[in-house]
């Protein structure tokens, strides 16, 4: 059974722009999620997913449908623009240190009203769960962006996208073993700068 996406492309090559539509709304929120992830920035995240589907469109007659899977070519060319974007702030100078809001990145519903004062009775959702839950995503994205590029990239797309290793490869134009090497090693190196955190809680 052909891919989704896959089939959406191939009507779009016949002129069907709805089709597009649907797969930047099928696509923006894990997309997004994924570069403020690789980044630690949910605005210039916004930005570049924006970009990726623009230029997407502008390749829609070079796609193969089936020749790879959509998901390879979108975070292929979502990871390009990552990389470039961290280029040009390392000539800039500039440094980002916004965190990623979770909220704003997996739904529409940013106006929720503070979970804190608002927490019903269930444990789960106690104001000092909910404070400790923000403190370790808050620890894990911060380990996170501390990883270096090579590895920070793989890490992402395998354990937070849930892409294959093989996906991964073809994605970041890599070797098999050099992708399940550098997530290993990203993984431990993870585990080590969060150690700390774990052992104080």
């Amino acid at each position: 059974m052909p891919d989704l996406d896959d089939e959406l492309m191939r009507r779009c090559q016949q002129g069907d722009l709805e089709a597009f539509d649907l797969i930047v709304r099928r696509n923006r929120i894990p997309l997004v999620t994924f570069i403020a992830r690789f980044l630690g920035d949910q605005e210039t995240a916004e930005d570049l997913a924006q970009e990726t589907f623009v230029r997407m469109f502008k390749a829609i007659k070079r796609y193969r449908p089936g020749a790879a899977k959509f998901s390879t070519w979108m975070y292929h060319i979502a990871s390009n623009l990552c990389k470039n974007e961290l280029r040009n702030r390392g000539r800039r100078g500039r440094f980002f240190v916004d965190s990623v809001n979770r909220e704003e990145s997996y739904g529409p519903d940013q106006d929720k009203a503070d979970l804190i004062a608002t927490a019903p009775a269930h444990v789960s959702l106690q104001p000092e769960t909910q404070l400790e839950q923000k403190e370790r995503e808050q620890a894990v994205q911060n380990a996170i962006e501390e990883l270096p590029e090579r590895y920070r990239l793989p890490l992402i797309l395998r354990d937070l996208q849930g892409l294959s290793y093989e996906e991964i490869s073809e994605s970041l134009s890599l070797p098999l073993g050099t992708t399940k090497s550098r997530i290993n090693r990203a993984r431990l190196m993870l585990k080590d700068k969060l150690r700390n955190f774990v052992e104080s809680s």
